[in-house]
């Protein structure tokens, strides 16, 4: 599973959080007080609250499954330096020619 795949599944995981915390919240906040409410709108609500348990708990199973994978994943090994030989006798430059350190600028002017 590339890195790529594992960060969209974390963003979609995040976006279904956030979902869910932006609805309870309008639940919450907009609800009016529970003794001016029928039986009917009562019922109602136990039902939403339920489903959004539910989706809490997909949402948290999905997170474990994603821990899991990312705890099994191997690390990645550092990759080795090796030393480059660039013949830059000929081309153009500025200051000392027998400078300890050179540093060269490789551009593409499309």
């Amino acid at each position: 599973m590339t890195t790529d795949k594992k960060t969209k599944e974390e963003v979609s995981v995040m976006r279904k959080c956030f979902a869910l915390a932006v609805l309870l919240t309008f639940t919450f906040c907009l609800a009016q007080p529970v003794f001016s409410q029928t039986t009917d709108e009562l019922k109602t609500i136990r039902e939403d609250v339920k489903s959004l348990k539910e989706g809490q708990t997909a949402i948290q199973k999905d997170l474990q499954e994603i821990k899991k994978l990312l705890a099994s994943r191997p690390a990645a090994r550092p990759t080795e330096f090796k030393e480059a030989i660039i013949n830059v006798q000929d081309a153009p430059f500025k200051g000392d020619k027998n400078a300890k350190i050179a540093l060269i600028e490789f551009s593409d002017y499309q």
